[in-house]
């Protein structure tokens, strides 16, 4: 049985890469860390975006700082966990409608934040990407890449419980005890459990729910929440990360990703809790970024997701990417930033801490190597899309945080690739205790809501058999909607 501490030095609440990595940060300083995460981690924010490990290009002319910011970590993250990063590199380009006097300053822009860039000539730029559109007028080369966000994530959680710390998922903060002075006790719920811990210090790294974090400890913290939707395409559709060259908009970005390509992004007012990609983000996204790679729209797309930006204050397009850090008694408030930056914002944050903490180490998180988090086998392959063995499979799942089959993919990937489960299910929810039927019928039917907004034609009606298959053993996953699609 999992317990919670009574005490510790620091709390923090959020699990996703912004707080593993402060629990990696202030674990690694000697401080007795507790992390708590209301859901899985990795599940929100850190899980649902494009999987780019920005080189800063794409900020360069509008938010210089960040761009700074990114080609800085892009540089220290791919030192430090190899096993996360596909080294693609990235690729800018405009096309004839594109502003010419943006392409123009791009590169000066670049060398003023420190971002490396070096312009290719068309031919060299069709060479390297057979599918762009042959219309490009101007290309570039960056060192962008690709990440994984769940094994960084993973990776962090376990150095930091390494070095002591001590991380529960599926827990969630119900109250918060405060004076003028600050906060002197946290109400934790945890399978039916209730603890209570008195911490030091508070680090509030809640993402999207960050303002109703704050508002229990009596602080009002502005949080702008921005949607963004993205597309899975199945296959490598690019060999290096594309960019149109033009101020940040939608569609402009086409990541290979593991075994498939990743569209995005839309920017749009977000809404807790719930967020689904829509059928008219999908075709705007596929149809705008048929412009960059040719035959695009005709592609096999797997599924659709969205996510919600955690912005320092508006959201929008035009809202900064940079991070925000405030503190009022112990409560230390961390909120923006990217994926890219999150080692970076993980240090300032444990910075602060460290400061209330009287702790006179410093950060070395830049310096020392992540452990890579998945096990090498040798035995049958359970999931085929993913490459993800057997032995893997069974050795994740008797992981202490390890609830459910989703839980499991995140971990593995597994399920994540062409079929979406299809073929592996099975052999996920048998790897767990419980019943497998249940397990089943809440992960496909989470599958299915990803799967909804891409559906058309024969692609539908496979999905649909697929469907069907699966209700021969009693699972219904999508709501008995595929008869209305």
């Amino acid at each position: 049985m999992i317990m919670i501490p009574s005490s510790a030095d620091i709390l923090i609440i959020g699990g996703g890469a912004t707080g593993a990595g402060i629990a990696r940060d202030l674990a690694m300083r000697g401080a007795s860390v507790v992390l708590i995460e209301r859901g899985d981690f990795c599940a929100g924010a850190s899980g649902a975006n494009h999987g780019m490990l920005h080189s800063g290009a794409r900020y360069a002319s509008t938010d210089p700082e960040s761009a700074r910011e990114c080609a800085q970590e892009n540089k220290i993250l791919k030192r430090i966990a190899p096993f996360a990063v596909d080294d693609t590199g990235g690729i800018f380009v405009a096309l004839p409608e594109d502003d010419e006097a943006f392409g123009e300053q791009f590169a000066a822009k670049c060398a003023a934040a420190g971002v490396p860039v070096t312009e290719l000539s068309v031919a060299e730029a069709l060479a390297d990407e057979a599918l762009l559109n042959p219309e490009i007028v101007r290309a570039f080369a960056v060192e962008d890449a690709a990440v994984d966000p769940f094994l960084l994530v993973q990776a962090n959680i376990r150095d930091a419980r390494a070095s002591g710390a001590y991380i529960v998922n599926y827990a969630q903060v119900t109250a918060m005890d405060y004076t003028a002075d600050g906060i002197t006790a946290v109400t934790i719920t945890r399978a039916g459990q209730t603890y209570q811990l008195k911490p030091q210090v508070v680090i509030n790294a809640a993402g999207a729910w960050a303002g109703q974090v704050a508002a229990m400890a009596g602080q009002q913290l502005t949080v702008g929440l921005d949607k963004g939707t993205m597309v899975v395409i199945d296959g490598r559709v690019t060999n290096h990360l594309v960019n149109r060259l033009r101020k940040p908009a939608d569609a402009d970005i086409l990541v290979p990703h593991r075994s498939a390509t990743i569209v995005g992004t839309t920017s749009a007012p977000g809404e807790l809790p719930h967020l689904q990609a829509t059928a008219e983000e999908v075709e705007a996204l596929l149809r705008e970024a048929s412009r960059l790679v040719n035959g695009l729209h005709s592609l096999r797309a797997v599924r659709a997701y969205a996510g919600v930006r955690p912005l320092a204050g508006s959201s929008g397009r035009n809202a900064s990417r940079n991070f925000s850090i405030t503190q009022c008694n112990n409560l230390i408030n961390v909120i923006g930033g990217k994926l890219t930056t999150y080692r970076l914002i993980a240090e300032k944050a444990a910075d602060e801490a460290a400061k209330l903490l009287n702790l006179s180490a410093y950060s070395h998180t830049a310096a020392e190597e992540l452990p890579a988090v998945l096990p090498v086998t040798k035995t049958a392959e359970v999931c085929t899309c993913e490459l993800v063995t057997k032995d893997t499979i069974n050795s994740v799942a008797q992981e202490t945080d390890v609830t459910c089959v989703a839980d499991l993919m995140r971990r593995t990937r597994a399920g994540m690739g062409f079929c979406q489960a299809g073929l592996c299910a099975f052999d996920l929810a048998a790897a767990l205790p419980g019943d497998p039927q249940q397990q089943l019928q809440e992960f496909l039917a989470e599958r299915w809501k990803g799967a909804e907004a891409v559906l058309y034609d024969q692609q539908l009606r496979q999905e649909i058999f697929k469907a069907h298959l699966f209700k021969v053993y009693g699972i219904d996953h999508t709501g008995g909607t595929e008869h209305g699609l």
